[in-house]
This record gives structure tokens, sequence and C-alpha cells, in this order.
């Protein structure tokens, strides 16, 4: 445990930044720091396994896990360290009261027309960039936390865990309701010959059910998340985005069954007959149950030919 205390203070001593005459200069062996990193990384994971053996720990135990965490913490504090120092010599260096030159980039006249060379933007973006990968160097300690001591990589985990909604988005909904109104459901990528089983109207239940969940499921989404302890995600743009689609899903099926109502009591209406014999695919007062047990009511012209009937 001292080597490895020692370790990660000595990581908050490292420079990745600094001056060399009258301007920046980048560490010359900014790789040889990163593989410094890495490699004390690795013999930390070997000390922890060494300390496993001599004190005889189940991998599995609780006791175990903590004491994972504990060095995990003693880690991330010191590549915390490590980029807030260069991020503090960034700070100090752009100072405008320090009156000495940070950065250098020459102003020449190429065929798009005026340019910076480096580019003023992307230079700064690389030293940030170059500052933040050094934690992701060495591997995780704790087992059951992210895979690296870099936020971002939570983030991106974040983001890929709601991709499980991404077929709200991508898919074509007229598409998938034409093959629906043929199949009633959506085929798999390798169903080739199927044949057609036109929908129900227990179908168009199951659906807008299933829509109906979904919704709810958005909405218990939590509005922010904190990574870290510092990085706050805001999630309700994205809620309501969500929400949104699919209610635009849900609107398609409804649709198609207000469309269903329409046509049955016209047919009703001119004809003076039974629901049921009515040109409709589905019986006129399910359907007309089904659509006020989701919430829609029929428009008023659509009540008022329906008491005519009744």
């Amino acid at each position: 445990m001292a080597v490895v205390t020692r370790i990660t203070q000595e990581w908050a001593e490292l420079h990745l930044l600094q001056r060399s005459g009258d301007s920046l200069l980048e560490v010359s062996d900014t790789e040889q720091t990163y593989r410094r990193i890495r490699a004390e990384g690795e013999e930390v994971l070997r000390l922890t396994q060494v300390n496993r053996s001599l004190y005889g720990a189940e991998v599995s135990s609780e006791s175990w896990i903590k004491y994972l965490d504990h060095i995990d913490d003693q880690v991330q504090d010191g590549l915390f360290q490590l980029v807030l120092r260069s991020l503090t010599f960034l700070l100090d260096n752009m100072n405008p009261q320090s009156c000495s030159v940070f950065l250098t980039v020459s102003l020449q006249l190429q065929e798009t027309g005026i340019v910076f060379e480096p580019s003023v933007g992307v230079g700064l973006s690389d030293l940030l960039q170059s500052i933040y990968s050094a934690a992701s160097l060495p591997l995780r300690v704790s087992e059951r936390r992210h895979s690296n001591y870099q936020v971002k990589e939570e983030a991106e985990r974040l983001s890929a865990g709601l991709d499980r909604y991404a077929y709200l988005w991508q898919s074509d909904r007229r598409e998938v309701m034409q093959e629906f109104l043929i199949y009633s459901r959506q085929l798999g990528d390798e169903e080739v010959e199927v044949e057609e089983a036109p929908p129900t109207l227990k179908d168009f239940q199951r659906e807008i059910e299933s829509l109906h969940r979904l919704s709810r499921e958005v909405t218990h989404l939590d509005d922010i998340i904190v990574l870290h302890s510092w990085l706050q995600v805001d999630l309700r743009t994205f809620k309501d985005s969500l929400l949104s689609i699919v209610q635009e899903w849900k609107h398609l099926y409804m649709e198609y069954l207000l469309d269903s109502v329409r046509d049955s009591l016209q047919q009703v209406t001119h004809h003076r007959g039974d629901d049921e014999e009515s040109s409709s695919s589905f019986p006129l007062t399910e359907t007309i149950f089904l659509l006020e047990a989701a919430g829609v009511e029929l428009p008023e012209h659509l009540s008022a030919q329906l008491e005519l009937i009744t």
C-alpha cells in the first residue's frame, strides 16, 4: 500500500505541459510520461493481486471489493490532481495579466483564404485532449466501477444505454405501419417468406398498450444525472423529444382506428344496418371502447353520427 500511495501521489507532481523560453512547450517526452502512467497503473494492479494473495482474500468477498474500491479512489485522486495541475498551468499562462506569450501560430494565405496554422481552436482543443487523455491510461482497479478513470466513457455509456430507444426515431413509421397491416407485427431481419395475417383489434390493443408502457418508462427516467460528482447531464430535453416521438407512434395506430370508426359509421348511417355488417374489419363498438380506454375522444361529428344510430 505504501508503494501504491507513492505512485499515485507522484502522478500529482508530473508535468504534462511546461514553458520553454518565451513560448509554451509541450513536454518533449509526453509519450514517455504517458508510458510511465500506464506502466505504473499496471504495477498498482499487480500489487493488489500480491496483497490479495498475502491476505488470502476471496475475490468475491465484500471486504476485498471494498479494499479495491479504496485503492481505486487513490488512483482516481492522483489522476485528478495530475489533470488539475495541468489545467491550472493553462489558466495561469492564459491570464491576460501575465503579459507573456503562451502559444505561437502563423497567419498564412492559402487557396481557401487566410488561415491560422495551427488552427487556434484546434490547437487549444488538442492541448485539453492531451491532458484529459492521461486519465484513460491506467486500467481500473475496482471491478464494479466503469472501465477507466475518464468521465467521458461513463457519459458515452449513459448515451449508449439510451440507444435502446433508437428504433423509435430511426424506423420509418409509415413502413412499420404498412408491415403491421399486412403481418400484424414487425418482421425480423431474416424473415423473408411470411404468410400474410392482417391485424385484429387485439393486435392494435397490444401495440397501443406497449407504447403506453413505453411512455411511462420514459417519463420515469431521471431528469438530471450527475457523473463523477461533477458532470451534470440534463436529460429533460431528451425525454421531451422522446415522449413526443412515442406520441407520434401512438397517433399512427389510433388514427387508423379512428378512420375505421369513421368508415363504419358512414356504412351504418347509409344502410341503417348492424355495425357487424359494415365494411370495416373491426366491430364498431369494440373499436370505440379501445380508443376510449387509450384516452382518445371521438371528434364531435363522429359522436353526433354515433348518437343517431343508438
